[in-house]
């Protein structure tokens, strides 16, 4: 409790205290409460109240009410917004994503009811300065167990996305599973296909960038069926998936050091991000960083003129990302790769055609027209990449009359 009182901030106590004035009641439920057991402080702080929306809205002076039907008020308060959510129950869950209705309620106790996990349902009374906590959801943070409110293939059964988000907390807090809560995810597959790809992606998005412990929660992925669905390509090396802590914690760049554990090639990776309904400009990344890797050797780095071709070939962002992946994947010569390679884009040396020191005008004063123009351009930047030193006007000008493709100048 003295984490809660000492973290909580002003514009929250503020909410909560206008409510208590106006004869309501208001907690703080969720994650806050959770984090602040864990000693993290908590990104988002959401408050509950026995108040109905319009009451709520009446309240403050400045509100969006744009969640309104299902219970949200967004008190707009100087400092931040804060969510102030209507206690409720929920409608038959009839195609496992959405509840046919909300229904708003008075007890506390009822609106933790419906919630997915133990460790989500539990709530403190600012004003009373107690924690309310029925499905013992504190014991389970002590002893590191992800478990479902109630009966696990119920909870599954209404929201097909919460196995998903059962493995992405496991991942996450560093917990293990509860037998009950993973036998029930197996049975759940035909609710979780129906889920859209958009709410998976924003799971697996935090199960590898925010995952502590990864190698359990990919097993339990792979067990249940669900990363036979979201991506079977990847199946297969959960054991291995504990390397990946090793990276920072950046869900695609994990991603991309997944696939290349799986020995996926770039294609298929791009494919399973556009799966996943990712952006166009993580897709990509995606994709480029795989097949960076996969031009990289198993040995050792490439270096000098090696190293310089591979850049140009696929790019300083790309090359980065790899680096980093065969920092920790690769074989312990590749740990002072990152820094190398760091290195050398601190000497800007010439790595594309736009960095030669003579350009297709000057080539045409020697005779050159047409399509051996960019030709040229590029035999030229492969004779820089050998040799950076050879990136000036009079010695690349040299150098051009005596391609195989110059006319003769005279």
């Amino acid at each position: 409790m003295q984490r809660l009182e000492r973290w909580m901030p002003a514009a929250v106590r503020m909410v909560i205290d206008t409510l208590a004035k106006n004869g309501a009641r208001g907690v703080l439920v969720g994650g806050g409460v959770r984090d602040a057991f864990l000693g993290r402080a908590a990104p988002d702080w959401d408050v509950a109240t026995d108040a109905p929306p319009d009451r709520v809205a009446s309240f403050f002076r400045r509100v969006a009410r744009t969640g309104e039907q299902h219970g949200t008020i967004m008190v707009l308060t100087g400092d931040v917004p804060v969510e102030v959510t209507t206690f409720r129950g929920e409608g038959p869950y009839l195609d496992g994503r959405r509840p046919s209705h909300v229904v708003f309620l008075t007890e506390l106790e009822a609106d933790l009811a419906r919630r997915d996990l133990t460790i989500n349902a539990m709530a403190y009374d600012v004003i009373e300065r107690r924690i309310v906590d029925p499905f013992e959801g504190i014991a389970d943070l002590r002893t590191a167990r992800v478990r479902c409110v109630g009966r696990a293939a119920e909870r599954f059964g209404e929201d097909g996305l919460r196995p998903l988000r059962a493995a992405r907390f496991a991942a996450t807090l560093g917990f293990d599973v509860d037998a009950e809560t993973t036998e029930a995810m197996r049975s759940a597959l035909a609710t979780f296909e129906r889920v859209a790809w958009e709410r998976k992606r924003v799971e697996m998005e935090k199960l590898l960038g925010q995952g502590v412990r990864l190698a359990t929660p990919v097993a339990l992925l792979e067990s249940s069926g669900m990363l036979g669905i979201i991506a079977p390509e990847l199946v297969g090396v959960a054991a291995d998936c504990d390397k990946l802590l090793g990276l920072p914690r950046d869900p695609w760049l994990r991603f991309a050091g997944w696939a290349h554990l799986r020995r996926v090639d770039a294609g298929t990776s791009g494919a399973i991000a556009a799966r996943w309904r990712a952006s166009k400009q993580d897709g990509r990344r995606v994709e480029q960083a795989v097949a960076a890797l996969t031009h990289l050797g198993t040995a050792s780095p490439p270096r000098g003129a090696d190293l310089r071709r591979w850049v140009a070939n696929h790019g300083f962002p790309a090359a980065s990302d790899a680096a980093e992946v065969a920092r920790v994947l690769a074989s312990p010569l590749y740990q002072r790769f990152p820094a190398a390679l760091r290195r050398l884009a601190a000497a800007r040396p010439p790595l594309a055609v736009a960095d030669l020191a003579i350009n297709g005008t000057d080539l045409g004063g020697l005779g050159f027209a047409g399509p051996a123009i960019g030709a040229t351009l590029k035999k030229l930047l492969g004779v820089v990449l050998e040799n950076p030193g050879h990136n000036d006007r009079s010695t690349l000008l040299a150098v051009a009359k005596t391609l195989s493709t110059a006319p003769d100048p005279t």
